[in-house]
């Protein structure tokens, strides 16, 4: 019989983590599609379709498709006078760090597992750092690198002004993005994302303690990440397209994808930082290894509700439209009916397997040398559950910034910069100053 190394596997299979920021590009590219459409009182994306399934069109979300596939195939065009090697080697860049990221943040917690040496205990984290925190902060300040050669590789005056303009930004927001989460780490004692999740769970979640560090951290993920009010890098108005002008194709794609993976990253930090990371009220650790098949039920039958509303929507949405004249109404029906029917019978199944876990799982603790720990079916059953509440506080940030993009119109530099360095910067100077003071009184 084979003797299985758990941990090293569980080690291994933990770098499929590191994709988790390009799994929510497709998502997010739709929500900023639709919360564009939503906020503009359009219909946003929703003719592009698979015929061989009848033309269904889930709702735009199939509009990512063709999208990819005329990236993937346009012609790739390399200006006459252009840095060929730079040119190429750029766009790279911001996903290489957007895949480093993820290695650092916590998506669940550590967890005992039973091996031939005891005990062996696996972290959250793909790298296990102290000092995780600072590995992240050195890591996403890289990815301007990208963009600076880029522009300047690019031999054009606008794409060198969006460099120019992107260097300064994150030059002028890094500093506000560390210092307001300073406050945070005095607070703690470690610059451990884990540990400073594991603080939150035993005390209050850090927005509480922090809130105007919140505040500031999240104006400062926007700039970081080149979103609107802040996307003075790629002032269309004043700079044409800024960095990434003479770029298209697969590599404008790259661009396009390292965007939204760092808004994902941005806001997996910013869930952990101050939102508690993997824990939720009343819900720690323990707790659900303690009820672990209370709460898989709990979590299904909310995918039940979430489920039969979506079917109890699309039913709404398909008698509005049949009582439209349209072009595409064989179509929508031929997709409302599809939907309303996979989502019904995805909440009765759903439905069915919440209580059946909620009836039948009870997991025990078991004995270990003496120490108390847990099968190894537990764990992994709470390591699913907390890394989902990670990533429904992720999707929720992310949202924020779509809404944000779609809401404040773009600042002008000169007022990007005055807000960097005149206003947050002494902001979070100040905030830091009263959170040391605070805190050597209350820990005397």
């Amino acid at each position: 019989m084979i003797d299985l190394d758990v941990p090293f596997l569980l080690q291994c299979a933990k770098f499929l983590l590191a994709f988790i920021p390009l799994s929510f590009i497709p998502i997010l590219i739709f929500a900023e599609r639709k919360g564009a459409s939503l906020i503009q009182d359009r219909m946003g994306p929703n003719r592009a379709n698979i015929p061989v399934l009848g033309g269904l069109r889930f709702f735009g979300f199939v509009q990512n498709l063709p999208d990819g596939i005329k990236l993937f195939t346009k012609e790739s065009f390399i200006p006459k006078n252009a840095h060929k090697a730079w040119f190429i080697v750029a766009p790279m860049i911001p996903l290489c760090i957007a895949l480093l990221t993820p290695a650092v943040i916590p998506w669940f917690a550590p967890m005992a597992v039973e091996s031939a040496k005891g005990l062996v205990s696996v972290s959250g984290q793909i790298l296990d750092a102290d000092a995780g925190i600072l590995v992240l902060f050195g890591l996403s300040g890289l990815s301007v690198y990208g963009v600076v050669m880029g522009a300047w590789a690019s031999n054009s005056k606008y794409a060198l002004m969006g460099g120019m303009r992107a260097s300064a930004m994150m030059i002028s927001y890094e500093v506000s993005m560390g210092l307001s989460a300073a406050g945070i780490f005095l607070i703690v004692g470690s610059f451990s994302l884990t540990n400073i999740v594991e603080w939150q769970s035993a005390h209050v979640w850090g927005i509480f303690v922090q809130p105007l560090g919140f505040l500031m951290f999240l104006t400062s993920a926007f700039a970081e990440t080149g979103r609107a009010p802040f996307d003075v890098a790629e002032g269309d108005s004043e700079i044409v397209a800024g960095y990434f002008l003479e770029y298209s194709a697969i590599r404008f794609g790259l661009y396009y994808m390292g965007e939204y993976a760092h808004i994902a990253i941005a806001s997996a930090l910013i869930s952990t930082l101050f939102l508690g990371g993997y824990h939720l009220p009343f819900l720690g650790t323990e707790t659900i290894h303690a009820n672990l098949g209370l709460v898989a039920g709990a979590v299904l039958a909310i995918l039940a509700i979430l489920t039969g509303w979506i079917a109890y929507a699309t039913r709404r949405w398909a008698a509005i439209y049949a009582k439209l004249t349209a072009s595409d109404a064989a179509n929508r029906k031929t997709e409302y009916t599809f939907v309303t029917r996979l989502f019904t019978g995805l909440t009765g199944l759903l439905l069915v397997g919440a209580a059946a876990l909620a009836i039948l799982v009870h997991p025990q603790a078991i004995s270990v040398g003496g120490i108390s720990a847990w099968p190894l079916w537990v764990n992994l059953g709470t390591a699913l559950v907390q890394l989902g509440i990670v990533l429904v506080k992720t999707f929720a940030i992310c949202w924020m910034f779509v809404w944000v993009r779609w809401t404040l119109p773009r600042f002008r530099y000169d007022q990007v910069m005055n807000l960097g360095w005149k206003i947050l910067l002494n902001i979070a100077l100040v905030n830091l100053l009263v959170t040391a003071v605070v805190a050597k009184l209350v820990k005397g």
